[in-house]
């Protein structure tokens, strides 16, 4: 499902995505539509970035570490 939008934009905002459309897709929908993916993506990297320091600062790394380097020596080194 598409939807149409009306916004307002400065001149030079206009003359950004008529480039990228130009550079990329020919038209303006698929430039803003590519600018939207890669929002969504940044904040995707965000969220994963603050996650991952939350799991570090609980102290669940230090103890997956742990539990990783137990079966490793009980490992006869074939993944097994």
């Amino acid at each position: 499902m598409t939807t149409k939008l009306s916004v307002s934009l400065s001149e030079s905002d206009v003359a950004y995505i008529d480039e990228l459309a130009r550079a990329r897709s020919g038209n303006r929908s698929a430039a803003i539509h590519d600018l939207v993916r890669i929002a969504r993506e940044r904040a995707a990297v965000s969220d994963y970035a603050m996650a991952n320091d939350e799991w570090i600062a609980s102290g669940d790394a230090r103890r997956w570490d742990a539990a990783d380097a137990a079966d490793a020596a009980d490992s006869d080194g074939l993944g097994a």
